[in-house]
């Protein structure tokens, strides 16, 4: 990748996307966007993106964080988002984004569910 922003890692057949940034606003928000936007024509099945680096995102950040659920669904994948703060947390609570696709603490847990899951429920 050109940035640093994201780091990819391939476990038990899931690929974890970590977000390597505290602040995920402005720039980094962009670069967010474009970056995911190339590793989705990539064609991953099982996606976890880890999200335990970032305190805060704006509304950009969130509807890649969207986005990315839906091109992985469309694709007849499995998404799963791990690691956020507790801020975090609860802003995806509130929007009910949880129970669109799992919210996971970890990412073993989220690499447990979806290396192992078939029908992966949110919650």
């Amino acid at each position: 990748m050109a940035s640093n922003l994201l780091s990819l890692e391939e476990r038990s057949g899931v690929t974890v996307v970590r977000v390597n940034e505290k602040k995920l606003y402005q720039q980094a928000a962009t670069t967010f966007r474009a970056e995911m936007l190339g590793l989705l024509d990539q064609e991953h099945r099982l996606l976890l993106l880890d999200l335990s680096e970032v305190a805060v995102m704006n509304s950009s950040a969130l509807g890649v964080v969207i986005l990315t659920y839906d091109r992985v669904n469309k694709e007849g994948g499995k998404f799963a988002l791990g690691g956020l703060s507790p801020i975090l947390e609860e802003l995806f609570v509130r929007m009910h984004l949880n129970e669109l696709f799992p919210v996971v603490k970890t990412a073993d847990e989220g690499i447990s569910l979806l290396a192992g899951a078939k029908n992966i429920p949110a919650k």
